[in-house]
């Protein structure tokens, strides 16, 4: 598997995590099957510190395994919303939009990413399972129907077609899809996996390729479930 392509734009390193944490944090094309708090679950408290140990042991032993701390993703947030503010989509309403700054949406979260050689992982801890479930509902109600959407940057455009995946997941929510891009003259293929439970979202970005997209599927969903275990137990 080659290495991740963030979007399909060739974003990189931090602001490639920046700009997922954006895709998968605030994003979603899938009807939610149950309510965050459906399951009594305590409520998760780290700060961006703690979150970052807990990260770099899970990421340990991981070849290249990169560990993105909440002042990192948020230095490069700016960055990121401004990319993705020079992009035109059509229909509007699709693709990553920001009615507010993220770091304003955000603001109420923490924050972290692993970067491994062919996926990011991003974590985010809200203050309350409510604000989470407010988020999570408001995109999937504005992403209802992206089934196909074009993005266009500069003289680039490229044309996108959203693939619901079966995801099988003790969380409260979860949603998966693959996100097949072609410009015309090459095609991409990026899985988005994300799960919540209490006011905890993880998502795993990665690329994947036709025939092999179930057991990518039950790959990231078992890694995001062992990091869930870790984080609320």
């Amino acid at each position: 598997m080659g290495k991740l392509v963030v979007r399909g734009f060739g974003a990189r390193a931090h602001l490639g995590a920046a700009m997922c944490a954006a895709v998968l944090l605030m994003s979603g094309c899938s009807s939610p099957e149950s309510e965050v708090g459906a399951s009594p679950v305590a409520q998760v408290r780290l700060d961006g510190a703690q979150l970052e140990n807990l990260l770099e042991e899970f990421a340990q032993g991981e070849k290249n395994s990169e560990v993105i701390s909440d002042k990192q993703l948020r230095e490069n947030i700016p960055q990121a919303q401004e990319w993705i503010e020079n992009v035109k989509v059509n229909p509007s309403k699709c693709g990553v939009t920001f009615a507010e700054p993220v770091a304003d949406q955000l603001r109420n979260a923490t924050m972290g990413a692993v970067e491994f050689e062919d996926s990011y992982l991003t974590v985010a801890i809200y203050k309350d399972s409510e604000f989470l479930q407010a988020q999570w509902d408001a995109k999937t109600a504005a992403n209802a129907d992206c089934a196909r959407y074009t993005v266009k940057r500069g003289n680039e455009t490229r044309a996108y077609h959203l693939a619901k995946q079966p995801i099988d997941s003790s969380a409260g929510l979860s949603d998966g899809y693959v996100i097949t891009s072609s410009d015309g003259s090459s095609t991409q293929q990026q899985l988005i996996i994300r799960t919540a439970s209490s006011n905890v979202l993880l998502g795993l970005q990665r690329s994947t390729s036709a025939g092999n997209t179930a057991n990518e599927v039950e790959e990231a969903s078992e890694i995001l479930q062992k990091l869930m275990g870790q984080l609320t137990q």
